[in-house]
């Protein structure tokens, strides 16, 4: 994977330079084709999955225009968190650009329900989530909640790592092609109310924090840097893109 820069309102672009005449995939919501697991975006032929720790850390670094280059279908694994490519970020380092960013809000909640998730966008001055989530018997229920600013993203959400939280899941994951390159190398999995990590926890909630990751990836796919509080219950891909996609049709734009 290579990250380059784009000019001014481009958003975020993957390009898969494996394919005959390097297809390009804008990062919006219109453009995800699967959420099982992860969030896969695709445009004709042209696929990527597993799209949002790479997303989360553009977002979170407070990039607003970036071409994605990969000769594969996956951005690689790296750790299962965002903190590898918030690495090569501050080391290419970025520039101010001559617009203004443009900002996405609603005037009314924007909410999705999907059996036992829920998850909505209120009207607020900054960006902040709140999420809850809760694991089946032996997990404690967590909760987070912060203001997302690129110090915030990268001190308290991007280092938290992916977790599977049905261990019989694993396999038929992988077979789908959907996880690949994983291992407890990055990711941890939830067994019979314990947590199994190679290196241990990162951070005592880890699992909220990586959900969090998770929507600031998602939500990216609005296609503007968001103003407004979300608030989720359980959520996940489906429920993360599902909000984008809501909040694109309700959305108004201005430019800050």
């Amino acid at each position: 994977m290579v990250l380059r820069p784009a000019d001014e309102d481009t958003g975020f672009v993957l390009r898969r330079v494996d394919l005959p005449g390097k297809p390009e995939i804008p990062a919006i919501a219109d453009n995800v084709v699967d959420v099982r697991r992860a969030t896969t975006l695709a445009v004709g032929n042209a696929h990527v999955h597993t799209v949002e720790h790479v997303l989360a850390a553009l977002y979170g670094m407070g990039v607003d225009n970036a071409y994605i280059e990969l000769d594969g279908a996956e951005p690689p694994i790296a750790d299962g968190s965002s903190e590898p490519f918030i690495q090569i970020i501050r080391e290419a380092g970025t520039v101010p650009q001559t617009l203004t960013r443009t900002i996405a809000y609603i005037d009314q909640p924007v909410t999705v329900t999907q059996e036992e998730t829920t998850i909505v966008l209120l009207p607020e001055e900054n960006y902040r989530i709140s999420c809850t989530v809760a694991f089946g018997p032996g997990f404690l229920t967590q909760f987070y909640s912060t203001e997302i600013t690129q110090k915030s993203f990268v001190e308290e959400l991007s280092a938290a790592r992916t977790f599977c939280p049905d261990y019989e899941e694993i396999e038929s994951l992988m077979e789908a092609g959907l996880i690949r390159g994983a291992s407890l190398d990055n990711a941890m999995v939830l067994k019979d109310g314990a947590i199994i990590s190679k290196d241990g926890l990162r951070f005592a909630d880890e699992c909220v924090r990586h959900k969090m990751l998770d929507i600031v990836g998602d939500l990216s796919l609005v296609g503007h840097r968001l103003r407004g509080h979300v608030v989720a219950l359980k959520p996940g891909h489906p429920s993360n893109v599902a909000l984008a996609r809501n909040i694109r049709e309700h959305m108004r734009v201005e430019r800050a």
